[in-house]
């Protein structure tokens, strides 16, 4: 099978640039203004360096080529910008879109659903910090681990699709 490659969508990412860098200048006002409180400080900091995140990642992604998700024969890579993480087909039994409600909607996710002796492997693996973040994601996402759905140049259910049919395709190999 074909090598696929999935990118952030420039539309979805422009609109979050430009909505971060526009409450860091409301943020930046405000301080002028007079009324340097600690809300106008946290909020330009925040929405500021935010901005300026995803900015950089749209950018290295174009730039470089880099993909955030390279889909293989063999599994999917993740390039989160800052650390590559990579899920392998003969690990998982299946995908499931999910969401997570947030404070703007519902973000959508892919869960990912270990196969049993991989998940209590990846349990075991974890720090007291690991295991309470494994708990949480379970509690809300339905899976220990979820990839981030929402924003791409691909609808979250098709990529969903994909990826199961890669999975059914590594168990006829």
């Amino acid at each position: 099978m074909e090598t696929i490659k999935v990118y952030h969508s420039l539309w979805k990412s422009g609109l979050l640039i430009a909505v971060s860098l526009g409450f860091a200048a409301l943020g930046i006002y405000i301080i002028f203004s007079g009324n340097d409180g600690i809300v106008a400080w946290l909020s330009t900091l925040f929405f500021g360096i935010g901005g300026l995140f995803v900015l950089w990642l749209v950018l290295k992604e174009r730039i470089n080529h880099t993909p955030y998700y390279v889909i293989t024969d063999n599994g999917i890579i993740m390039n989160s910008g800052l650390k590559t993480y990579e899920v392998h087909f003969a690990d998982v039994e299946y995908f499931f879109v999910t969401e997570v409600g947030t404070a703007r909607g519902k973000t959508k996710l892919i869960g990912i659903q270990y196969k049993r002796n991989v998940e209590l492997q990846k349990f075991e693996d974890a720090g007291k910090a690991g295991h309470t973040v494994r708990h949480l994601n379970m509690s809300v996402t339905g899976s220990q681990e979820a990839l981030p759905a929402d924003g791409l140049t691909i609808k979250p259910k098709d990529l969903c699709e994909i990826l199961n049919e890669r999975v059914e395709s590594s168990r006829n190999i």
